[in-house]
């Protein structure tokens, strides 16, 4: 079979199974602040998030942030990177179609350039038939709804690996033109200069590579500054951005924050309680299995580097809730790993398509006072 042949079954047959599992609950959804009840694929397509990047193609950003009688910056659209609304925005204006159609179509589109450009990645990494197995993983994932709804994670999945390519085979342009478009999609930018910092001090060890790099170090670092920077420059509040994305933990944890590196812990006292030490526990020690597994350090310097960066960061700045599976979606290149196996990429397959059908049920529906955000 040819291997263009094999990427388009992945990609229409992944998108097949996750339009079925969202028309499936589209029609028994009810009423909710965002539709009517059992709306058409587009418009249940732009519940939640989608919501905001709506907002933001549609009316920008606001200029002054929603402050409450706490004096605490509140929930608004700087909690939101400018690269996917610009696009629909712009799809938007030359075609005069609808945002609920446009976001959809670009985040298909942009799930259908990443599986092909992923595809020369994993290549590289793992070999070519390790590499469509370890497509399929991702395209069949319990979370695969969410690459083709009105969210920013397919077109950030694009940009990434296009740095992650640039990385690998050290086309340095490339990983410039794409790292600050990749932090300024996803909140992708802080983890990127660190790997990029990794990846440096290895290679200045070995004495290669030392100027490009270092050049790149940079670069990542201003672009995962210039979006904080441009919200204070916009609203005239120097921590806007930061402060905007507190304002979406409130819910759970009131008016106390937590500090760096301490989310985690918090999180699992609030969700499990007593258990809480059982489950940090247990992450603690999956994390480390994965890390110490032969074929995960197979994976590449370069792979490493990203994932154990952005594992990092999402351990000193998140408090995980429900959305924690959506936000794990960056370390799609330890797919790597299962695809080394093939029975193991068919159970994980096989098991993605049943985590789909929940994720949309539990997650992405709606269901009267609904405290699980996708």
């Amino acid at each position: 079979m040819p291997r263009w042949l094999a990427l388009v079954g992945i990609i229409v047959a992944s998108r097949l199974v996750s339009t079925g599992m969202l028309l499936w609950f589209a029609n028994g959804q009810a009423e909710n602040p965002w539709t009517a009840e059992k709306p058409d694929l587009f418009e249940f397509s732009r519940m939640w998030d989608a919501h905001w990047y709506r907002i933001i193609a549609e009316a920008g950003y606001p200029f002054e942030l929603p402050i409450g009688d706490d004096g605490r910056v509140g929930e608004n659209a700087w909690a939101f990177m400018p690269a996917y609304p610009i696009l629909v925005r712009t799809v938007m204006a030359l075609t005069g179609l609808p945002f609920a159609f446009v976001s959809v179509v670009v985040s298909m589109i942009s799930f259908a350039l990443f599986i092909a450009v992923a595809d020369r990645f994993f290549r590289r990494i793992v070999g070519d038939s390790a590499a469509l197995a370890a497509l399929a993983v991702i395209a069949f994932a319990p979370v695969a709804p969410i690459y083709q709804v009105g969210y920013a994670e397919s077109l950030g999945m694009l940009f990434l690996v296009v740095v992650l390519i640039g990385l690998v085979e050290r086309r340095w342009w490339l990983a410039a033109l794409f790292i600050p478009l990749a932090a300024l999609t996803r909140p992708v930018g802080v983890p990127l200069a660190l790997a990029v910092l990794i990846i440096a001090v290895v290679a200045w060890r070995g004495r290669e590579n030392r100027g490009p790099l270092a050049g790149l170090v940079v670069l990542a670092g201003l672009s995962a500054a210039a979006w904080p920077a441009l919200a204070w420059w916009a609203t005239g509040r120097q921590t806007a951005y930061l402060e905007t994305e507190l304002a979406w933990r409130r819910p759970y944890t009131g008016a106390d924050e937590h500090g760096w590196g301490t989310g985690w812990w918090d999180s699992a006292v609030w969700w499990f309680h007593d258990g809480a030490p059982w489950v940090i526990g247990g992450l603690g020690l999956v994390a480390v299995t994965i890390a110490l597994l032969p074929a995960t350090r197979r994976l590449g310097s370069v792979a490493l580097a990203w994932t154990a960066s952005y594992v990092l960061y999402l351990v000193m700045v998140l408090f995980p809730q429900s959305s924690i599976f959506r936000l794990l979606i960056p370390i799609f290149p330890i797919a790597g790993v299962i695809a080394r196996n093939r029975t193991l990429s068919l159970v994980a397959v096989a098991v993605g398509i049943v985590g789909q059908f929940f994720w949309v049920k539990w997650f992405w529906s709606v269901e009267g006072s609904d405290w699980t955000p996708p």
